[in-house]
């Protein structure tokens, strides 16, 4: 397994901060758009702010902190618990928020998928290319993690114990 908590790069957007937490190819940068997965963190400090443009993506989000409520297309979504929001990069999505969040990010090719799942307390079979993000300090494989720290398996086949609760991440080709 990779720790992949020692290359994260923030920086701003029009409604707060974003850690960049992976992205892939690994020369690959924000700004040129040419990656084909990111993973970040962002905070919204702003009561109401537009989401970037990320055309030619799919976005995966979920609530870490705070309230998020999203309006797209004048449809009101509220992100609940532990559950992974699917839209379009090209969408106008604008936030609307009471207190500052916290939320993770999941940007792909839009012609990939992925699947996003809240894992506590077990083990799991995975496979390289999955990542795993923790949500709360925890353990994975008896081994002490910070909260919101990832890590990628780069094995095939790995069995994995996690102590606590994470989010997991499969990306489907």
């Amino acid at each position: 397994m990779k720790d992949l908590n020692s290359k994260r790069i923030v920086s701003t957007w029009k409604g707060g901060k974003t850690e960049q937490l992976c992205i892939e190819p690994i020369d690959a940068t924000l700004q040129e758009r040419n990656f084909d997965l990111r993973i970040s963190s962002a905070t919204i400090d702003l009561e109401r702010s537009e989401f970037s443009d990320f055309t030619g993506y799919r976005r995966y989000l979920m609530k870490l902190e705070g309230d998020i409520t999203l309006l797209i297309d004048d449809k009101t979504i509220i992100i609940r618990d532990d559950e992974a929001f699917e839209f379009m990069g090209d969408e106008k999505v604008i936030s609307i928020s009471k207190e500052p969040s916290r939320d993770f990010n999941v940007i792909i090719k839009k012609d990939k998928k992925a699947d996003i799942s809240i894992k506590e307390n077990e083990k799991l079979n995975t496979n390289r290319g999955e990542y795993i993000f923790s949500l709360e300090k925890a353990k994975i494989n008896d081994i002490d993690v910070d909260k919101y720290s990832l890590y990628e398996i780069d094995d095939n086949d790995e069995t994995i114990d996690l102590q606590g609760k994470f989010i997991h991440i499969i990306i489907h080709q």
